[in-house]
């Protein structure tokens, strides 16, 4: 049974006054969805606010989709229960809408957040609600050096709802890290704050969905690799560790079968001539 919250308007310690704030995070495993909910929870909390982080495990496989909760609130609206209609919506993975229905339930007064690198106007969505979009995937990657977008998400989160406070996720992110993972983090944080943009989107009927088969692995993949067939010596080492075998050798050189490769890049890693490259997947 859903849970009937009740609502009370013009909060003065809440930007969006109501009495609880339901967030659900979409993103792909490895790439801290589940952390960035316990930090957003662990910095509301540091306002004097209740909180929760409601982790959602299933398969756990990098790459494969995940699902996270945070609640924001009173004591006493702190139900047990998964989110079924979120005030906000945060997608770590640009790739995931054509694979998730990220906008379900999610209420006609929400705000949606997307790690996406085209601006609000450019992003498909089948619900008219504000949009913000910021690079998480180009930040992480120039400040993490991986592309693990759930701290740069967050940042996004604080410029595009100014439900928690810039400071207070910084200390979170401090909490949760230190030293030079934690100054990283922050930097990641503070940039992607900076470079969010807020907007509408492209409104389509009907979201366009993949047309891999139906156990393709191609919707995990963040970067993808590319072989300079030039360079490939036909050694075969890609072909042997690549776990979902979507390695051929043909005519003695490395092709990829992309409706199973999720981007896991060991075959980068153990290609002795660096003949392969990873490079972005395109939204």
């Amino acid at each position: 049974m859903l849970h009937q919250v009740p609502k009370l308007i013009n909060s003065p310690d809440n930007p969006s006054g109501i009495i609880l704030i339901e967030i659900r995070f979409h993103g792909r495993g490895g790439q801290g969805a589940v952390t960035a909910s316990r930090i957003l929870a662990t910095a509301a909390f540091l306002e004097g606010k209740h909180s929760q982080s409601i982790p959602m495990y299933g398969t756990e496989r990098r790459g494969a989709p995940v699902t996270a909760f945070v609640r924001i609130g009173r004591k006493d609206q702190m139900v047990r229960s998964l989110i079924h209609e979120p005030d906000y919506v945060v997608v770590l993975d640009p790739l995931l809408r054509k694979t998730v229905n990220i906008t379900e339930g999610l209420k006609n007064t929400g705000k949606i957040v997307v790690n996406s690198a085209v601006p609000p106007s450019e992003v498909e969505l089948d619900k008219n609600v504000p949009t913000a979009t910021v690079d998480a995937t180009g930040i992480a990657l120039e400040v993490l050096g991986r592309p693990i977008t759930n701290t740069a998400i967050l940042g996004a989160f604080c410029k595009a709802t100014g439900e928690v406070k810039l400071e207070s996720v910084i200390a979170a992110v401090n909490q949760q890290w230190s030293g030079r993972l934690a100054e990283m983090n922050v930097k990641a944080v503070e940039e992607a704050y900076n470079k969010t943009e807020v907007g509408s989107p492209k409104l389509v009927k009907e979201m366009e969905k993949s047309t891999a088969p139906a156990n393709s692995k191609a919707g995990w993949r963040t970067l993808k690799p590319l072989v300079e067939v030039d360079k490939c010596i036909g050694c075969s080492q890609c072909w042997m560790v690549c776990p979902d075998g979507a390695i051929e050798m043909v005519e003695g050189k490395s092709v990829i079968d992309y409706n199973y490769c999720k981007g896991c890049g060991i075959c980068k890693e153990q290609c002795p001539v660096e003949a392969i490259e990873m490079v972005m997947e395109s939204e």
